[in-house]
């Protein structure tokens, strides 16, 4: 049984050490983000929003976090 959970620790050990290094999306502050959004046209027209930081996709233009957006979707 030692062999088991000595091989299920050695299989946890990296994602124990990489997890312990916290989220990188928690660096970026609220500017950051807002300044990470852009809009990508679908093949078959329209568009979504995807933020170059967190990865994150939507369909409908993103809130402006920080409060002070300059975005220009409507060109």
């Amino acid at each position: 049984m030692k062999k088991v959970s000595f091989c299920i620790w050695l299989t946890m050990l990296p994602a124990l050490i990489l997890g312990s290094q916290g989220s990188p999306a928690c660096d970026y502050n609220a500017k950051d983000i807002d300044n990470a959004w852009i809009r990508v046209p679908w093949t078959n027209g329209g568009y979504y929003y995807h933020n170059t930081l967190t990865r994150d996709d939507q369909d409908k233009p993103p809130n402006c976090v920080s409060g002070n957006c300059k975005w220009s979707w409507d060109n």
